[in-house]
Formats: structure tokens, C-alpha cells, sequence
């Protein structure tokens, strides 16, 4: 289980094999990179923008702010892909949140504003 992550998009109306869903206090291609080095595909942003490196326009639109849609990652299965796909995801995916929140500033900020400070 991840913390903080938001799914995006209708709740129940969804594309099968889709999943596209915004991670708190990370960026996106950051994300990207670490996934690609543990051999999992994706995308950042929406479809209309995976190939920039900017916050999508259409997530903006349904009411994300800014710094929510930079930590954007779209998933997409096809017939080709295996259960094994499906486990080096999991696998892979809470430890690179993991480890990129704790490079992140605004994580640690968000962390001290839960303990007061402290």
C-alpha cells in the first residue's frame, strides 16, 4: 500500500487495463526513471501530454493543482503483458515512492507539519 496517491478520472467509468493515478510530493518523471531501471513501462502526465515535461493541462482541468499533476503515472496493459508485468510493478513501484519522498522537500515539509514542527 501507498500512501497519498490519487486516482484520476471517473471512479468507476474507467478504460480496462488503465490506470492513471497522481502521486503526492514526487514528480512524475522522476518516478518514470526509477521505473524504467527496475523494467516497468509507463507515462507521466495525461495522454495528451506524456511526451512533456509540464504538468498536463487536462488534469489541471479536472481540478488537480499543479503540484499534484507533476507527480502524475499512467499504467497501461495490453495482451502482451504477464502476470510477472503486473508483480515487478508492485514490487517496484512502493519502494521507489519511498525512496524518492525521501529526497523530497515537500514531503519533508508536509512530514514536519504532521508532528508540529518537530
Amino acid at each position: 500500500r501507498i500512501e497519498h496517491i490519487i486516482l484520476t478520472g471517473h471512479p468507476e467509468t474507467r478504460l480496462p487495463g488503465h490506470a492513471s493515478f497522481c502521486v503526492r510530493f514526487i514528480e512524475g518523471e522522476a518516478m518514470l526513471a526509477f521505473l524504467d531501471n527496475a523494467g516497468v513501462a509507463a507515462a507521466s502526465g495525461s495522454a495528451c501530454t506524456s511526451k512533456m515535461l509540464k504538468s498536463s493541462h487536462v488534469l489541471h482541468a479536472m481540478g488537480l493543482a499543479p503540484e499534484l499533476a507533476q507527480g502524475s503515472l499512467q499504467f497501461t496493459l495490453g495482451k502482451e503483458n504477464t502476470d510477472e508485468d503486473i508483480e515487478k510493478l508492485f514490487k517496484a513501484l512502493p519502494l521507489i515512492v519511498d525512496r524518492l519522498r525521501q529526497m523530497s522537500p515537500l514531503y519533508d515539509k508536509y512530514l514536519k507539519s504532521q508532528s508540529g514542527g518537530r
